[in-house]
């Protein structure tokens, strides 16, 4: 497992991880802005969990180093049920200025963070539900005959490709992309700036995309009577010609033996 980042004395969120940390002028102006008016938006935590506010705290450290006597400002995390994982996306899609390759990374890296939470919560409902004096008498599964199947389109919607296609709002086909890379950079067979690169705008996914490899289809096999044929007549080309027959019988016997 990748060890987790850390600012401020806090664990960031796996989800607020994936989107790059602001660097540069970006990052001074940021700097200059908090030195001169304060940090006008509380960092979101829970516990030692940094959720939102990794460039503000960053920020804030740099200034406390240089002698700043100000702080940033947290505000606890209210669990009302929501997503955090999601939550995180939508509050930086909104707010970051990324390009369509790097919002679908983005939504590819953090689909299955989301899709985790999502579960865990499922879980935790099913043992609530099932508690003390709360047993559930199983229904009998019945499938959907197969006239009256789900709409296929519905299904594709709900994978995790429609799901990333959705967030980012763009085409299957750059989602597909986008998690191909996104699976590659987590197996190391790409490096670990790709994603990074993605969502500043200095790739493209096109660019990144890992190439399928079309298989090479073996030659069928040709039966045995049309070699014998094709053999013959060569043999025959053979005797027409000007050579010895005798040669001919010793090459073929050579060959026999050799099989």
């Amino acid at each position: 497992a990748t060890e987790k980042e850390v600012i401020g004395g806090y664990r960031v969120h796996p989800a607020a991880s994936v989107f790059p940390l602001i660097e540069g002028d970006e990052f001074d102006d940021l700097c200059e802005s908090i030195r001169n008016h304060g940090v006008q938006h509380a960092a979101v935590v829970r516990g030692d969990e940094l959720i939102d506010g990794r460039n503000r705290m960053r920020a804030v450290e740099q200034l406390r180093a240089d002698g700043w006597s100000g702080s940033c400002p947290v505000i606890e995390w209210v669990d009302d049920g929501r997503n955090v994982a999601k939550w995180i996306w939508e509050t930086n899609a909104i707010r970051r200025h990324m390009t369509e390759d790097g919002l679908v990374y983005a939504s590819a890296a953090i689909w299955p963070l989301i899709a985790k939470e999502n579960e865990a919560r499922r879980e935790a409902n099913l043992k609530r539900d099932a508690g003390p004096g709360r047993g559930h008498k199983k229904t009998e599964e019945t499938k959907p005959s197969p006239r009256f199947s789900a709409d296929t389109k519905a299904k594709d919607a709900r994978s995790t490709v429609g799901q990333v296609a959705v967030k980012a709002k763009t085409s299957h086909y750059k989602a597909r992309q986008a998690i191909a890379v996104q699976k590659a950079v987590a197996a190391g067979q790409l490096p670990a700036d790709t994603g990074k690169d993605l969502m500043a705008g200095k790739k493209k996914l096109r660019d990144v995309a890992p190439k399928k490899q079309r298989a090479k289809k073996p030659k069928p096999a040709r039966e045995m009577k049309p070699i014998l044929e094709d053999l013959r007549d060569l043999i025959a080309e053979w005797k027409n010609a000007d050579h010895n027959v005798e040669l001919l019988r010793d090459e073929l016997k050579t060959h026999l033996e050799r099989m």
